[in-house]
């Protein structure tokens, strides 16, 4: 226990002992347990002092911890208002209590002449007012630890025992220690304790822990555990150097596998391994999948920056000294590799053109065909969009044959064994039978982008090529209906539909003459299952742009522009991925403090112009549909405004065209005097018919300009009701 000059605080540690938990849930799993434990304990658990971070979550694959510092000894004591029987039922005539009164300070523990009245939802009631002794931490502890590890979800979750025990994994021991106090709870059938268990081979226990604060040196010491993730991936890291220069390797870096193998080990060692050299004639992608993707090994590489015939693999134990888990791995290697060169050899006899008919044997999916029905929507998808792109002749008959080419590695020996390789194998079997180099680099690339991270194809037939099959899957499924619900997006349409954005924006696509329509892609993409005889879903067209154009906001909210600006920008047309791009871009270089006033004003205003030419449609009157009368201006403000608004807007059409957006907005913000001085001045729904259309007629050209580039009503100023990121 310790003391700060205030109220006593407390360690306490909670460990969850199951069997092994997948690499990849682990550490959400320990952010989400500690999250669900500070939210529980509430006041308890003061916030953590400013600039000061709360304790980074930590675990093993056997093991979900928790360690919270800084836990008050108990609750504050608090007074309480506790509403009776209504004051009708409570005294008599006389005003003497009734039994109704009597009973109920009775049950709260107060004197009958302590009872107060209060209003309630039903009227006057008693009420009494008690003070409530703060529960202590353990007993609070003691609730909240079963609620919250009960609460916890994972992807996938196991069932087991006769009671339907559910969690990630059977638990098998629970420790709860606060200080050295045992918080005492049941949790999956298993009593919390101080007992824990150590490393499954080095020193599996059971080992006592004394002190919550005792816990990572018993685990190290005595438990052959190193509980932090931190120290084991520095483990690795060294020991993984260590290894590869006794051999004379470099190693090849994957920040993936690393974190994957700090997941899976409770103390990590490094050995090397080897593989016959003659493995090298095999395309250098097949020899890192097999060894990284299928054997979690880490290749390596010579003197010259090549693979090298060995390997280095991350064991859980300290070492290997009679070499059995080395020879072990080495055969479990050499026996892949070798399948995998036989697959090399036979795959290799039959062309892809060969290939294609094969397709259809493969379901795409139940509802949406084979795969041989999908490359030819690919195919009439592909020669749609080039055109639109005006790309050229050869780039054009590049990305059909590639279109047609680009699934024949799924009938593949070497991919049905590698399913990773889909695609990258298309495009070596594709180089290894003289066809032309972007035919098999668009191959190769087709599935790309497949992470927030991955580069988009670096051709424009590959970006092409990778964009029909990406909104061809999209348009499948919305069609389906197999949309995603919730957080579940089985069919990865969110990551395709980023994908699209990605592609719409990198430079292959950018430097085509020609820029594809948003909703012309998916109209065409729908087309193509229409012609197959597969009808989409009514409001399918609609929602699968809106959810294209959603991931774009997405997009722009990662890289820095605000919720806001974004929604202002999608809201004036996204038809024009990257045009939209441009103009969030140059929206917030302009929202700094030198324009901010001008754009927070022109804001403020769009929004009352919206509300004014609303209000005037819903009495009848539609401004949109008169022009602006020069000779009913009356006003000087008014015509002020319609000459400062004619002149903007005939440059801003100018800068538009040029999609000079930075400039455009300069200028649009160059309105803002006029604007005020026109609703300071100006009575825009004059009693005179004529005067007060003429004056709706300036605000409609107004709200038109400002939503060249972006709906200013978007924009959140100070003083709005709803919060920015809402």
């Amino acid at each position: 226990m310790t003391r700060t000059g205030g109220p006593a605080t407390r360690t306490f540690l909670l460990e969850v002992g199951c069997e092994e938990i997948p690499a990849g849930m682990l550490p959400a799993a320990l952010a989400d347990l500690a999250q669900r434990l500070r939210a529980a304990l509430g006041s308890l658990l003061p916030p953590s002092p400013e600039g000061v971070e709360p304790e980074v979550p930590f675990g093993t694959p056997r093991r979900l911890v928790a360690c919270l510092q800084g836990v008050l000894d108990r609750e504050q004591d608090r007074v309480a208002l506790v509403s009776g029987p209504p004051v009708s039922a409570s005294y008599d005539p006389q005003g003497q209590p009734t039994k109704a009164a009597i009973g109920f300070a009775k049950a709260q523990g107060v004197a009958i002449e302590g009872l107060e009245r209060m209003t309630g939802e039903k009227g006057e009631v008693v009420a009494a007012r008690k003070t409530i002794v703060g529960r202590s931490s353990l007993e609070l502890l003691a609730e909240a630890c079963p609620k919250a590890l009960g609460a916890m979800r994972f992807p996938k979750m196991m069932k087991w025992g006769d009671k339907g025990y559910l969690f990630v994994r059977p638990v098998h021991w629970i420790v709860a220690l606060l200080d050295d106090q045992v918080v005492d709870f049941e949790f999956m059938g298993v009593r919390s304790g101080r007992l824990t268990r150590g490393h499954r081979f080095l020193a599996p226990g059971p080992h006592e822990i004394r002190r919550a604060s005792d816990y990572d040196a018993v685990l190290t010491e005595r438990g052959g555990v190193i509980p932090r993730p931190g120290l084991r991936r520095q483990m690795i890291v060294e020991r993984r150097a260590q290894a590869a220069a006794a051999m004379g390797w470099a190693v090849s870096e994957d920040e993936t596998l690393l974190t994957e193998l700090v997941n899976l080990n409770e103390h990590p060692g490094v050995i090397a391994g080897s593989f016959p050299a003659s493995f090298l004639e095999l395309p250098a992608p097949v020899l890192v999948t097999a060894m990284k993707h299928h054997q979690k090994y880490f290749p390596v590489l010579d003197a010259r920056g090549e693979l090298a015939p060995g390997f280095l693999a991350v064991i859980n134990l300290v070492s290997d000294p009679d070499g059995g888990i080395r020879r072990g791995n080495e055969w479990v290697l050499k026996a892949r590799l070798a399948d995998a060169s036989f697959f090399w050899n036979e795959d290799r006899k039959r062309p892809l053109a060969d290939r294609v008919a094969d397709l259809s044997r493969i379901t795409f999916h139940e509802k949406l065909g084979s795969n041989l029905a999908r490359v030819d929507r690919l195919g009439q998808l592909v020669g749609w969009l080039g055109a639109e792109c005006r790309i050229d002749a050869e780039g054009a008959a590049h990305a059909a044959k590639a279109a047609r080419l680009c699934k024949a590695d799924l009938t593949t020996g070497m991919v049905g064994e590698f399913p990773e390789l889909q695609g990258i194998m298309g495009g070596i079997y594709a180089r290894a039978e003289g066809l032309p180099a972007p035919v098999a680099r668009a191959i190769e690339e087709h599935y790309r982008p497949t992470s927030g991270t991955d580069a988009c194809p670096s051709t424009a037939a590959g970006c092409l090529l990778a964009l029909v099959d990406k909104l061809d899957l999209l348009a499948g499924c919305f069609a389906a209906g197999l949309v995603p619900k919730g957080s579940a997006d089985p069919y990865g349409l969110r990551r395709a539909a980023l994908g699209v954005c990605r592609i719409l924006l990198s430079a292959p696509m950018v430097e085509l003459p020609g820029r594809p329509r948003l909703g012309g892609m998916v109209a065409a993409a729908l087309k193509g299952y229409t012609q197959q005889k597969i009808e989409p879903q009514p409001g399918a067209e609609t929602s699968l742009v809106e959810f294209i154009s959603q991931r774009l906001r997405f997009l722009m909210e990662e890289q820095g522009i605000s919720l806001d600006t974004a929604r202002a920008v999608l809201a004036a047309g996204v038809e024009d991925l990257h045009d939209a791009w441009l103009r969030a871009g140059a929206l917030t270089s302009l929202r700094g403090p030198e324009h901010e006033s001008d754009f927070d004003s022109l804001a403020t205003s769009a929004k009352r112009i919206r509300n004014i030419l609303s209000q005037a449609r819903g009495k009848g009157i539609e401004a949109a549909a008169a022009a602006v009368q020069p000779s009913r201006l009356v006003d000087a403000e008014e015509k002020d405004l319609h000459g400062s608004l004619v002149r903007v807007a005939a440059g801003v059409e100018v800068d538009i065209a040029a999609r000079d957006y930075r400039a455009a907005l300069r200028s649009i913000a160059s309105l803002r005097k006029d604007v005020d001085r026109f609703f300071d001045k100006v009575l825009v729904m004059a009693p005179d018919e004529a005067l007060r259309a003429n004056r709706l007629a300036i605000l409609a050209g107004l709200s038109a300009l400002l939503s060249r580039v972006a709906d200013f009503s978007e924009i959140v100023v100070a003083g709005d009701s709803h919060l920015r990121g809402a």
